[in-house]
């Protein structure tokens, strides 16, 4: 069996690494570990994962190598294992605004890489990572990525060049959702439901209306004249978005976070 090595373990490397132990993907004992931060790594140890002491020690080891680490440090880690990254490991990244031909600088050339766009989701087995292979990847290389996200949400094969667009509308979004929710929920409190009545109907709402969207054969729109009957409340509160403009505004939202993952990526 490979050897799969994490350089970093923040939440979204325990994600990952928790949907694949339980999905039975990665085997505990074919695991390599780790963090600046020891204690970070007691919870893989116990189950038979191999701590590494340093970075470098973890990509001797790793056939399969996930850079989880911040964008700041990305570059000093990657000069760092550099001379212990062979040009059969594969390396997968889900460092933001950090370019695949970056990486494969960085590490000499001729390296075989996956960048990958998850979201916060992820941590609850619910994520949205959009994948993208380099030169020299595999099918079955690809396949494996494939299987290690989507043990843990659904995954979407894009090119590289719509990683930014991705960003925005799947990266970035959990949080403009979760803004929009809070704000019917203060609404709601503000008519005279009581906190976590409101939390609990507008978040169970969220999850709900989700559930159709992907089981219903109807298109969004068509969902949408489903619940706005003629004359009733939904369709005066539809009324009041258009007047706000809320489609623009949410055009415009989207493409700032898409500019500046492009930004970021320069």
């Amino acid at each position: 069996m490979k050897k799969i090595g994490f350089i970093g373990i923040g939440n979204i490397a325990n994600a990952i690494i928790k949907g694949s132990l339980s999905a039975g993907i990665i085997k505990p004992q074919n695991l390599v570990v780790y963090d600046i931060d020891s204690d970070k790594l007691s919870g893989f140890v116990s189950l038979g994962a191999v701590s590494a002491v340093s970075p470098k020690a973890l990509a001797e080891e790793s056939d399969v190598l996930f850079l989880t680490v911040k964008p700041q440090i990305v570059m000093s880690v990657l000069e760092d294992i550099k001379p212990c990254v062979s040009d059969n490991t594969l390396i997968i990244s889900p460092v933001a605004g950090v370019k695949i031909e970056k990486i494969n600088t960085a590490l000499g050339g001729n390296k075989k890489i996956i960048r990958v766009m998850p979201n916060t989701p992820l941590m609850y087995s619910a994520g949205a990572t959009a994948i993208a292979a380099g030169q020299g990847v595999n099918d079955e290389e690809k396949a494996f990525c494939e299987k290690i996200f989507a043990s843990s949400g659904v995954t979407a094969t894009l090119t590289e060049e719509q990683i930014d667009a991705v960003t925005g509308i799947s990266g970035s979004s959990p949080a403009f959702f979760m803004r929009f929710a809070r704000e019917i929920i203060n609404e709601g409190i503000l008519q005279g439901v009581d906190s976590n009545t409101a939390q609990k109907l507008v978040l169970g709402t969220m999850l709900g209306t989700a559930k159709m969207a992907l089981e219903s054969e109807l298109s969004l729109n068509e969902l949408i004249k489903a619940v706005a009957s003629p004359g009733g409340t939904t369709e005066a509160g539809l009324k009041t978005m258009d007047s706000l403009d809320f489609d623009s505004s949410v055009s415009k939202t989207i493409s700032a976070a898409v500019n500046r993952s492009k930004e970021l990526s320069k």
